[in-house]
């Protein structure tokens, strides 16, 4: 076993620090703590958003999120608890994720937490802002996102890093 004792770690050149490839650069984070009523079939609602300014060039950047949702079906229709979520990067390649409709085809109250996980390419360096989307599968039913019960909050949440390689 060896041992690295460093006094001074200079820069490569001036400005653009060091970086040590597979560790974490940056990592910021969004929360939503209101309530999010979502019954729209057409067009998709912006649950969340953050944005992130990369450091290095080629870095890749890793999303995760946290969606939670309530719908309780008052019309019985099947798929009417089911919602499209999908994750939007503006400044970069636009609609980069989806996730197939989460939720129950058959009539019932339905809660639920849908995660979301992305992981980009290399990138240049810039501002990349990631939007967490939703949208209904089918009308009848309305979808609470962050919705608050027994004075427990469920926040929607993302954790977006900078992962230099």
């Amino acid at each position: 076993m060896s041992t690295l004792f460093v006094d001074t770690i200079n820069e490569k050149t001036s400005g653009n620090g060091i970086q040590i490839p597979g560790h974490i650069v940056q990592v910021v984070h969004a929360t939503n703590s209101s309530q999010v009523a979502v019954s729209s079939t057409s067009a998709y609602t912006d649950l969340l958003s953050c944005a992130i300014t990369t450091k290095y060039a080629n870095s890749i950047i890793m999303v995760q999120g946290c969606v939670p949702n309530y719908s309780n079906n008052p019309n019985g229709n099947a798929w009417t608890n089911s919602h499209y979520i999908r994750l939007n990067e503006s400044g970069g390649d636009g609609i980069v994720a989806g996730y197939e409709h989460p939720g129950p085809h058959t009539s019932m109250e339905f809660s639920q937490v849908s995660p979301v996980l992305y992981i980009s390419g290399a990138k240049s360096v810039g501002t990349y802002t990631y939007v967490i989307q939703v949208v209904a599968t089918v009308g009848g039913d309305t979808h609470y996102f962050g919705r608050t019960t027994g004075s427990a909050p469920s926040y929607t949440r993302m954790v977006v890093m900078e992962i230099a390689q």
